[in-house]
């Protein structure tokens, strides 16, 4: 019997589609008065913004942090208040999914930012990468802990919104003279990788199993198709993998414009939510369900997009870009997430007279993927002879190529969570990549966590900001 988990109704935005804080309500203005204690804010916030911030919602903003959460969360901002992402949100100025909030008077943002600006100085939103001392062994790629991350210090970073049960991610750097190195850890309660294999069914026929069963309704968005009580395990509604995505922004001639102070929401369109952040389904026109692409053209977002099945056994990351794109037809399905240049190194197994055409060195699955050097082709009567249900993996990998080969990576799925090793050189050259090039700089980025997901993904709201200590 699959156990149904208790799942509080998510309001998020995409990465493929990433999006900000979600609507608030219209309770009316509650404004504290005198000394703006931080009950008073949250007595504010509250009445505000608890029809979609209640603490069950999901949401990586909550009406129940509190004081030192909010402080330390990324949201507040006591060096220039009025630049708290607190206060920009329901405001809309910076991409919020569900507008301006009217209750969030003038007087409620004067209220807070007073708060907010008595609040000591918070470093939440910096992952301090720290230098390898000369002799010392860099981490080895390959999801156990080595001894050099004892030498960073780890920023935890609050996500939600998807249907992860992740509710936060740990990420550490390291670096040398060539590469980057980071570690990057969360919370997980099962490995998914059953990814879409072929089934045999009662007839004889064979047939591929959705990602996802049932479809959702055209133009519902995830929290409408998730519901209140939602098990992203459950066999008999997903076959698909985890994965995790990193997005930069990139500098230069390429900057996208707000990612600095947006993060990755700036890059989240949604038609229904006139382009703003949403999450809107639509399977007959995929050019009107929300995407991602960057808002001018020559801005370009550096993804690393990590898929267990496809590319965990070559120890690498999907080196991929968000780029511009104007909605319409072409590249509906996609938007403006592209790749670097080189090959994918995955495909599916393909059909011949309607059932799978090759199996890895025996029929066995686990895993869901085998490699294209090792295939096999199926015969008549091997096919005939399996039983009903048999699965066949419908993964065929060689691992990616080119520079979409460029971030080495492999994560380790162990007691509950996953740990995944990252490394990639300070400098590529390659125009969609992020360039490490000027050490003192601060480099913005946001992390995603898909779990059992396509795009459902769960997120960070707010830009992480990684800084170079000697």
């Amino acid at each position: 019997m699959v156990q149904i988990k208790s799942r509080p109704q998510a309001f998020a935005g995409a990465f493929l589609m990433s999006i900000g804080l979600a609507a608030c309500g219209s309770d009316g203005s509650t404004a504290p008065t005198g000394g703006q204690t931080f009950a008073s804010v949250q007595a504010t916030l509250n009445a505000d913004c608890s029809t979609c911030h209640a603490s069950t919602s999901g949401q990586i903003f909550r009406i129940d942090l509190d004081s030192a959460q909010l402080t330390n969360s990324g949201f507040i901002n006591p060096s220039d208040p009025t630049q708290s992402l607190l206060l920009l949100k329901p405001t809309n100025v910076m991409p919020h999914g569900g507008g301006v909030v009217a209750s969030f008077t003038a007087s409620d943002r004067a209220a807070i930012a007073e708060w907010i600006a008595a609040q000591p100085a918070s470093t939440g939103a910096f992952l301090n990468a720290t230098k390898l001392p000369a002799g010392a062994s860099p981490p080895v790629v390959d999801g156990f802990f080595d001894p050099a991350w004892n030498l960073a210090t780890s920023t935890t970073y609050m996500i939600g919104g998807g249907w992860a049960d992740a509710t936060s991610v740990r990420v550490t750097a390291l670096y040398d003279s060539t590469y980057l190195y980071m570690r990057v850890s969360w919370a997980d309660d099962g490995n998914s990788d059953r990814r879409q294999p072929w089934v045999k069914q009662a007839n004889g026929s064979w047939l591929v199993l959705p990602a996802k069963t049932p479809l959702p309704t055209v133009g519902n968005s995830w929290a409408q198709y998730m519901g209140g009580h939602f098990n992203e395990e459950d066999p008999t509604r997903f076959a698909y993998e985890d994965k995790l995505a990193i997005m930069w922004n990139t500098y230069g001639t390429s900057t996208v414009a707000g990612f600095e102070t947006g993060g990755c929401a700036v890059t989240c369109h949604d038609p229904t939510n006139s382009e703003g952040p949403g999450t809107t389904y639509n399977y007959t026109d995929q050019s009107q369900a929300a995407k991602k692409f960057t808002n001018a053209p020559g801005e370009i977002a550096d993804m690393w997009h990590w898929k267990l099945v496809r590319n965990n056994q070559h120890y690498r990351m999907d080196d991929q870009a968000v780029r511009y794109w104007v909605r319409g037809v072409t590249g509906a399905a996609d938007g403006g997430r592209g790749s670097d240049a080189g090959a994918a190194g995955y495909a599916s197994n393909p059909a011949t007279n309607g059932a799978p055409t090759y199996r890895g060195p025996t029929a066995n699955v686990p895993p869901y993927y085998f490699l294209a050097a090792e295939q096999v082709a199926l015969t008549p009567t091997e096919l005939s002879g399996f039983p009903v249900g048999k699965e066949i993996a419908n993964m065929i990998t060689s691992g990616p190529t080119g520079v979409r080969a460029q971030v080495e990576a492999f994560g380790r799925y162990n007691s509950g969570g996953w740990v995944m090793e990252i490394r990639r050189k300070l400098v590529t050259g390659d125009v969609d990549d992020v360039q490490f090039d000027d050490l003192t700089r601060t480099y913005t980025f946001g992390v995603a966590v898909f779990d059992n997901a396509q795009i459902e993904h769960s997120y960070m709201s707010l830009p992480a900001k990684l800084v170079f200590r000697p």
